[in-house]
Protein backbone atom coordinates (compact mmCIF):
# COMPACT_ATOMS: atom_id res chain seq x y z
CA UNK A 1 0.00 0.00 0.00
CA UNK A 2 1.34 3.39 -1.00
CA UNK A 3 0.33 6.70 0.51
CA UNK A 4 -0.47 9.23 -2.17
CA UNK A 5 1.23 12.61 -1.94
CA UNK A 6 -1.00 15.17 -0.24
CA UNK A 7 -2.35 16.90 -3.32
CA UNK A 8 -2.48 20.68 -3.40
CA UNK A 9 -6.10 21.95 -3.30
CA UNK A 10 -5.81 23.70 -6.66
CA UNK A 11 -4.95 20.37 -8.28
CA UNK A 12 -7.65 18.27 -6.66
CA UNK A 13 -10.29 19.01 -9.28
CA UNK A 14 -8.40 16.82 -11.75
CA UNK A 15 -8.59 19.28 -14.61
CA UNK A 16 -8.14 17.67 -18.00
CA UNK A 17 -4.74 19.23 -18.58
CA UNK A 18 -3.48 17.95 -15.23
CA UNK A 19 -4.74 14.41 -15.84
CA UNK A 20 -3.35 14.39 -19.36
CA UNK A 21 0.14 15.09 -18.03
CA UNK A 22 0.10 12.35 -15.40
CA UNK A 23 2.37 9.36 -16.02
CA UNK A 24 0.20 6.35 -16.76
CA UNK A 25 0.65 2.60 -16.89
CA UNK A 26 -1.49 0.26 -18.97
CA UNK A 27 -1.42 -3.53 -18.67
CA UNK A 28 -3.73 -4.47 -21.53
CA UNK A 29 -3.38 -2.52 -24.74
CA UNK A 30 -4.75 -4.05 -27.91
CA UNK A 31 -4.19 -3.24 -31.54
CA UNK A 32 -6.36 -3.97 -34.53
CA UNK A 33 -4.14 -4.68 -37.48
CA UNK A 34 -5.04 -6.71 -40.57
CA UNK A 35 -2.99 -9.79 -41.37
CA UNK A 36 -0.14 -8.61 -43.50
CA UNK A 37 3.55 -7.97 -43.56
CA UNK A 38 5.83 -7.30 -40.60
CA UNK A 39 6.33 -3.80 -42.00
CA UNK A 40 2.59 -3.10 -41.81
CA UNK A 41 2.51 -4.35 -38.25
CA UNK A 42 5.46 -2.14 -37.34
CA UNK A 43 3.68 0.90 -38.77
CA UNK A 44 0.46 0.10 -36.90
CA UNK A 45 2.32 -0.48 -33.65
CA UNK A 46 4.35 2.70 -33.97
CA UNK A 47 1.17 4.72 -34.46
CA UNK A 48 -0.31 3.06 -31.37
CA UNK A 49 2.84 3.68 -29.33
CA UNK A 50 2.91 7.33 -30.34
CA UNK A 51 -0.72 7.74 -29.28
CA UNK A 52 0.00 6.11 -25.92
CA UNK A 53 3.05 8.29 -25.33
CA UNK A 54 1.06 11.42 -26.24
CA UNK A 55 -1.42 10.40 -23.53
CA UNK A 56 1.30 10.21 -20.90
CA UNK A 57 1.61 6.42 -20.85
CA UNK A 58 5.15 5.54 -19.76
CA UNK A 59 4.77 1.76 -19.63
CA UNK A 60 2.41 -0.41 -21.67
CA UNK A 61 1.92 -4.12 -22.16
CA UNK A 62 0.50 -4.74 -25.62
CA UNK A 63 -1.53 -7.87 -26.33
CA UNK A 64 -0.79 -9.37 -29.75
CA UNK A 65 -2.06 -12.59 -31.31
CA UNK A 66 0.35 -13.85 -33.98
CA UNK A 67 -2.30 -16.16 -35.44
CA UNK A 68 -4.74 -13.28 -35.93
CA UNK A 69 -1.99 -11.20 -37.50
CA UNK A 70 -1.02 -13.95 -39.92
CA UNK A 71 2.58 -13.95 -38.67
CA UNK A 72 4.65 -16.25 -36.53
CA UNK A 73 5.70 -15.16 -33.04
CA UNK A 74 9.26 -14.36 -34.10
CA UNK A 75 8.06 -12.02 -36.85
CA UNK A 76 5.65 -10.28 -34.47
CA UNK A 77 8.41 -9.72 -31.93
CA UNK A 78 10.77 -8.36 -34.59
CA UNK A 79 8.09 -6.01 -35.95
CA UNK A 80 7.30 -4.75 -32.46
CA UNK A 81 10.95 -4.11 -31.70
CA UNK A 82 11.21 -1.96 -34.83
CA UNK A 83 8.21 0.08 -33.68
CA UNK A 84 9.62 1.15 -30.30
CA UNK A 85 9.71 4.88 -29.61
CA UNK A 86 11.39 7.07 -27.02
CA UNK A 87 9.38 7.92 -23.93
CA UNK A 88 7.36 4.70 -23.82
CA UNK A 89 8.56 1.41 -22.40
CA UNK A 90 6.49 -1.06 -24.42
CA UNK A 91 6.42 -4.80 -23.76
CA UNK A 92 4.51 -7.60 -25.43
CA UNK A 93 2.03 -10.12 -24.08
CA UNK A 94 1.53 -12.73 -26.78
CA UNK A 95 -1.49 -14.94 -27.24
CA UNK A 96 -0.56 -18.59 -26.87
CA UNK A 97 -1.85 -21.90 -25.61
CA UNK A 98 1.42 -23.68 -24.84
CA UNK A 99 4.95 -22.71 -23.71
CA UNK A 100 6.51 -24.13 -26.86
CA UNK A 101 4.98 -21.16 -28.63
CA UNK A 102 7.17 -18.93 -26.46
CA UNK A 103 9.91 -16.76 -27.91
CA UNK A 104 13.54 -16.48 -26.76
CA UNK A 105 14.27 -15.10 -23.29
CA UNK A 106 15.88 -11.94 -24.67
CA UNK A 107 12.73 -10.88 -26.55
CA UNK A 108 10.61 -8.04 -25.10
CA UNK A 109 7.84 -10.52 -24.26
CA UNK A 110 6.82 -10.39 -20.61
CA UNK A 111 3.82 -12.71 -20.55
CA UNK A 112 1.19 -14.67 -22.41
CA UNK A 113 -2.55 -14.39 -22.94
CA UNK A 114 -4.42 -17.67 -22.67
CA UNK A 115 -7.33 -18.30 -25.04
CA UNK A 116 -10.64 -17.51 -23.37
CA UNK A 117 -12.04 -20.60 -21.70
CA UNK A 118 -8.65 -22.33 -21.57
CA UNK A 119 -7.39 -21.25 -18.16
CA UNK A 120 -6.06 -24.74 -17.45
CA UNK A 121 -3.16 -23.97 -19.78
CA UNK A 122 -1.70 -21.69 -17.10
CA UNK A 123 -0.09 -24.70 -15.41
CA UNK A 124 2.24 -25.37 -18.34
CA UNK A 125 3.29 -21.73 -18.56
CA UNK A 126 3.81 -21.57 -14.82
CA UNK A 127 6.06 -24.63 -15.00
CA UNK A 128 8.18 -22.65 -17.47
CA UNK A 129 8.11 -19.56 -15.17
CA UNK A 130 6.00 -17.58 -17.63
CA UNK A 131 3.16 -15.35 -16.33
CA UNK A 132 -0.29 -15.49 -17.88
CA UNK A 133 -3.45 -13.45 -18.20
CA UNK A 134 -6.90 -14.32 -19.54
CA UNK A 135 -10.01 -12.49 -20.64
CA UNK A 136 -13.08 -13.75 -18.83
CA UNK A 137 -16.59 -13.79 -20.17
CA UNK A 138 -19.94 -13.16 -18.56
CA UNK A 139 -19.98 -16.52 -16.77
CA UNK A 140 -18.35 -16.23 -13.34
CA UNK A 141 -17.32 -19.87 -13.67
CA UNK A 142 -14.57 -18.64 -16.01
CA UNK A 143 -13.19 -16.50 -13.21
CA UNK A 144 -13.27 -19.46 -10.85
CA UNK A 145 -11.43 -21.69 -13.30
CA UNK A 146 -8.80 -19.01 -13.88
CA UNK A 147 -8.19 -18.60 -10.15
CA UNK A 148 -7.99 -22.35 -9.64
CA UNK A 149 -5.56 -22.69 -12.54
CA UNK A 150 -3.24 -20.02 -11.19
CA UNK A 151 -3.67 -17.39 -13.92
CA UNK A 152 -1.74 -14.29 -12.86
CA UNK A 153 -4.09 -11.60 -14.15
CA UNK A 154 -7.78 -11.31 -15.09
CA UNK A 155 -9.00 -9.09 -17.93
CA UNK A 156 -12.51 -7.53 -17.88
CA UNK A 157 -13.83 -9.44 -14.84
CA UNK A 158 -16.96 -7.28 -14.49
CA UNK A 159 -18.84 -10.41 -13.37
CA UNK A 160 -16.85 -10.58 -10.12
CA UNK A 161 -19.87 -9.24 -8.25
CA UNK A 162 -21.85 -12.36 -9.21
CA UNK A 163 -19.98 -14.11 -6.41
CA UNK A 164 -20.92 -11.55 -3.77
CA UNK A 165 -23.58 -11.85 -1.11
CA UNK A 166 -24.99 -9.47 1.48
CA UNK A 167 -25.46 -9.74 5.22
CA UNK A 168 -26.01 -7.32 8.07
CA UNK A 169 -22.40 -6.17 7.78
CA UNK A 170 -22.72 -5.32 4.09
CA UNK A 171 -21.52 -6.88 0.84
CA UNK A 172 -19.28 -9.91 1.26
CA UNK A 173 -17.10 -11.61 -1.40
CA UNK A 174 -17.68 -15.31 -1.93
CA UNK A 175 -15.08 -18.04 -1.66
CA UNK A 176 -13.63 -17.59 -5.15
CA UNK A 177 -13.76 -13.80 -5.28
CA UNK A 178 -12.39 -13.61 -1.73
CA UNK A 179 -9.47 -15.78 -2.78
CA UNK A 180 -8.78 -13.42 -5.69
CA UNK A 181 -8.94 -10.37 -3.45
CA UNK A 182 -6.85 -11.78 -0.63
CA UNK A 183 -4.06 -12.87 -2.97
CA UNK A 184 -4.07 -9.56 -4.83
CA UNK A 185 -4.70 -11.11 -8.24
CA UNK A 186 -4.95 -7.99 -10.42
CA UNK A 187 -8.13 -7.14 -12.29
CA UNK A 188 -7.80 -5.07 -15.47
CA UNK A 189 -10.75 -2.97 -16.62
CA UNK A 190 -11.61 -0.62 -19.47
CA UNK A 191 -14.76 0.89 -17.89
CA UNK A 192 -16.08 2.85 -20.86
CA UNK A 193 -16.30 -0.30 -22.98
CA UNK A 194 -17.53 -2.72 -20.33
CA UNK A 195 -20.93 -1.37 -19.27
CA UNK A 196 -23.65 0.59 -21.05
CA UNK A 197 -24.08 2.79 -17.99
CA UNK A 198 -20.82 3.59 -16.23
CA UNK A 199 -22.70 3.97 -12.96
CA UNK A 200 -23.28 0.21 -13.10
CA UNK A 201 -19.57 -0.57 -13.32
CA UNK A 202 -18.28 -2.55 -10.30
CA UNK A 203 -14.91 -0.77 -10.09
CA UNK A 204 -15.66 1.47 -7.06
CA UNK A 205 -17.22 -1.40 -5.11
CA UNK A 206 -14.32 -3.72 -5.89
CA UNK A 207 -11.81 -1.11 -4.76
CA UNK A 208 -13.77 -0.46 -1.56
CA UNK A 209 -13.69 -4.19 -0.81
CA UNK A 210 -9.92 -4.32 -1.29
CA UNK A 211 -9.54 -5.84 -4.76
CA UNK A 212 -6.45 -4.97 -6.80
CA UNK A 213 -7.76 -2.99 -9.78
CA UNK A 214 -6.10 -1.32 -12.74
CA UNK A 215 -7.38 0.59 -15.77
CA UNK A 216 -6.40 0.35 -19.42
CA UNK A 217 -7.37 2.67 -22.24
CA UNK A 218 -9.47 0.35 -24.42
CA UNK A 219 -10.91 2.15 -27.45
CA UNK A 220 -10.10 5.60 -26.07
CA UNK A 221 -7.31 7.00 -23.88
CA UNK A 222 -6.42 6.57 -20.24
CA UNK A 223 -6.93 10.29 -19.80
CA UNK A 224 -10.51 9.91 -21.03
CA UNK A 225 -11.03 6.86 -18.80
CA UNK A 226 -9.73 8.76 -15.76
CA UNK A 227 -11.78 11.89 -16.44
CA UNK A 228 -14.92 9.81 -16.90
CA UNK A 229 -14.27 8.05 -13.59
CA UNK A 230 -13.86 11.48 -12.03
CA UNK A 231 -17.21 12.62 -13.40
CA UNK A 232 -19.09 9.42 -12.55
CA UNK A 233 -17.58 8.51 -9.20
CA UNK A 234 -15.77 11.60 -7.97
CA UNK A 235 -12.33 10.09 -8.53
CA UNK A 236 -9.43 12.48 -8.06
CA UNK A 237 -5.66 12.44 -8.17
CA UNK A 238 -5.41 10.19 -5.11
CA UNK A 239 -7.48 7.51 -6.88
CA UNK A 240 -5.51 7.92 -10.11
CA UNK A 241 -2.30 7.53 -8.15
CA UNK A 242 -3.59 4.31 -6.60
CA UNK A 243 -4.68 2.88 -9.96
CA UNK A 244 -1.30 3.75 -11.48
CA UNK A 245 0.72 2.27 -8.62
CA UNK A 246 -1.39 -0.90 -8.72
CA UNK A 247 -0.72 -1.16 -12.44
CA UNK A 248 3.05 -0.78 -12.20
CA UNK A 249 3.25 -3.13 -9.23
CA UNK A 250 1.32 -5.80 -11.12
CA UNK A 251 2.99 -5.47 -14.48
CA UNK A 252 4.81 -8.51 -15.85
CA UNK A 253 8.04 -6.49 -15.89
CA UNK A 254 10.87 -7.34 -13.53
CA UNK A 255 11.10 -5.73 -10.11
CA UNK A 256 13.97 -3.45 -11.12
CA UNK A 257 11.93 -1.81 -13.87
CA UNK A 258 8.85 -1.49 -11.66
CA UNK A 259 10.91 0.21 -8.98
CA UNK A 260 12.56 2.50 -11.50
CA UNK A 261 9.21 3.64 -12.90
CA UNK A 262 7.77 4.20 -9.46
CA UNK A 263 10.73 6.10 -8.01
CA UNK A 264 11.86 8.15 -11.00
CA UNK A 265 8.65 8.76 -12.96
CA UNK A 266 5.40 8.22 -11.06
CA UNK A 267 6.19 9.49 -7.56
CA UNK A 268 8.04 12.63 -8.75
CA UNK A 269 5.14 13.59 -11.03
CA UNK A 270 2.60 13.35 -8.24
CA UNK A 271 4.98 15.05 -5.83
CA UNK A 272 4.94 18.10 -8.10
CA UNK A 273 1.19 18.30 -7.52
CA UNK A 274 1.51 18.10 -3.75
CA UNK A 275 1.31 21.01 -1.34
CA UNK A 276 4.33 21.12 0.99
CA UNK A 277 2.51 23.41 3.43
CA UNK A 278 -0.47 21.06 3.53
CA UNK A 279 1.75 18.01 3.84
CA UNK A 280 4.10 19.46 6.41
CA UNK A 281 7.64 18.23 7.03
CA UNK A 282 6.72 14.57 6.49
CA UNK A 283 6.01 14.89 2.75
CA UNK A 284 9.40 13.68 1.59
CA UNK A 285 9.40 10.99 4.25
CA UNK A 286 6.02 9.64 3.11
CA UNK A 287 7.19 9.49 -0.49
CA UNK A 288 10.34 7.70 0.58
CA UNK A 289 8.24 5.27 2.58
CA UNK A 290 6.16 4.54 -0.52
CA UNK A 291 9.29 3.82 -2.52
CA UNK A 292 10.66 1.60 0.23
CA UNK A 293 7.37 -0.29 0.39
CA UNK A 294 7.62 -1.03 -3.32
CA UNK A 295 10.99 -2.65 -2.78
CA UNK A 296 9.44 -4.98 -0.24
Amino acid sequence: MHDAPLISPENKDSAADVVAQLPKVSLFETITAPAGSPEELTAALRARYEALAADGVVYAEVHLDPAELGLDAAAVVEAAAAACIAGLDSRLVLAGSAPEEAVPDDAPVVGYSLPQGQASGAADFRAAYLPTQIQVGEDFAEVERAAQAGVNRLIHPVNMIDDFSANIEGIVPGQASGYIRDRHIPLVFTPLEETEDLNDHPLPLLQQLGFTCTISSGDTTLTKQFLTLSEAFGYGLEEFFDLTVKAVENSFADQELRQHLLETVILPAYEELSDPELAGPDTEESLADAADAAEE
